[in-house]
């Protein structure tokens, strides 16, 4: 029996019934990646085996769920569940819970198959297995999340790579809302166990060892695997465990380069000498020139230079993510996100200083993580910021960076 009411989901079990969780693995990916067709050729190795298929798709009329159906040709043990409108990261992440909470209950199944709407991002459906409902349960107690798998269009990723790298027109800013397709894409990189690159049939050797170098400047840990008309093998992709909540959600390079910066003093004026080093690139990076920069400061940048600077373009730049702090705004924490030609600018929680001097807040009272980052007078305030591209100019950049600097009282 199922009791559902705003996203409250019970699940009651028969007495004494105890069955394996099933695994999970999710696929992502943007619109007309292959997700579907890699779904049904899935499907289609399934025989025998107690497999289920949650499919979302944002279409009122749910297209994905019927091409599934029709082309796999369901078999004896397999179910295939369709979702109604929404995404499964947003609007639909409690229907998507119920209904994996009661495949996994009802003990008939192994493995859940579930295909997201194009638009959805990894990090939103791995939220739902650690977010607590209203009576304690995660989805993790009912199932054991097994993979996050971005299905990759080669030669779509690469002309929108190419386009923005050719093209000499500024950056798009953006405050929220829709999501420009680049960025999506580098978010569902950044947050997967597998990376399938798909369709390379339509992309000719060089721009895939180019793609690859790409995709391993932005996510080095996640497994990558070529396929064409989305073919591959289950028990491949199915066959083990590769999701590691800290590993996964923190693989992204911007993130693991974040995690060994360490903030010192630095010289007269706070600028820091010896930036922490950034993970190594392989050789197959490096042929293709795939850089990463990180920059930190002590002193604050004056905003409009800084946002210029960032919105006007900086050649070859993939991705930018990082802390900074302004002389306009010097009490509010910054966070600048670049994904190819479209910048964001959000305001954080306010600094920790910020929060002593305004009374808000003891000094004594910092949690340690704030304690190992403060450096009078300004406590933890900083700029801390992290630049992934191919053959970035990195003494410009930082020279560049510099210049928007506020002079030292």
């Amino acid at each position: 029996m199922n009791l559902s009411a705003q996203g409250c989901w019970i699940i009651l079990r028969p007495m004494n019934s105890k069955p394996q969780p099933p695994l999970v693995t999710v696929l992502c990916g943007f619109l007309g990646a292959g997700k579907t067709t890699l779904l049904k050729h899935l499907l289609q190795q399934a025989e025998g085996r107690r497999w289920a298929a949650v499919v979302n798709d944002v279409a009122a009329l749910n297209i994905d769920g019927a091409v599934v159906r029709v082309g796999a040709g369901i078999l004896a043990g397999q179910t295939v569940v369709e979702l109604g409108n929404g995404c499964v990261c947003c609007s639909s992440k409690d229907e998507l819970a119920e209904t994996v909470a009661e495949l996994a209950a009802s003990g008939a199944y192994a493995h859940i198959l579930i295909e997201t709407t194009g638009v959805a991002e990894p990090r939103g459906i791995a939220a739902l297995f650690t977010r607590k409902n209203p009576f304690g349960r995660t989805l993790s107690d009912f199932a054991t999340l097994s993979a996050l798998v971005s299905v990759i269009d080669a030669g779509l990723f690469l002309r929108e790579w190419r386009d923005y790298r050719n093209s000499p027109r500024s950056r798009e800013v953006r405050t929220g809302g829709g999501r420009p397709v680049f960025e999506l894409m580098l978010e569902q990189v950044e947050c997967a166990d597998m990376l399938v690159i798909n369709q390379c049939d339509r992309v000719d050797t060089e721009g895939l060892e180019q793609l690859e170098a790409i995709l391993r400047g932005l996510n080095a840990r996640a497994e990558l695997v070529r396929t064409e008309h989305g073919q591959i093998s289950s028990e491949f992709l199915l066959g083990r465990v590769r999701f590691d909540a800290t590993a996964t959600l923190g693989a992204a390079r911007w993130v693991r380069v974040m995690n060994a910066l360490t903030s010192t003093p630095g010289t007269p004026g706070g600028l820091v000498q010896n930036p922490a080093k950034a993970p190594a690139m392989s050789s197959h990076e490096s042929k293709y020139g795939i850089t990463t920069v990180t920059y930190q400061a002590r002193r604050p940048l004056m905003r409009e230079r800084f946002f210029k600077l960032m919105e006007t373009g900086l050649p070859g730049l993939l991705r930018a993510k990082g802390f900074f702090w302004t002389r306009e705004q010097p009490d509010e924490m910054g966070f600048l996100s670049v994904a190819g030609g479209v910048v964001r600018y959000d305001v954080l929680n306010p600094w920790w200083a910020a929060l002593v001097e305004n009374g808000r807040a003891r000094l004594e009272d910092r949690p340690e993580s704030i304690r190992a980052l403060w450096v009078e007078p300004h406590g933890d305030r900083r700029q801390e910021l992290v630049f992934i591209g191919v053959a970035l100019d990195e003494p410009a950049l930082r020279a560049a960076l510099d210049a928007c600097l506020a002079q030292a009282d």
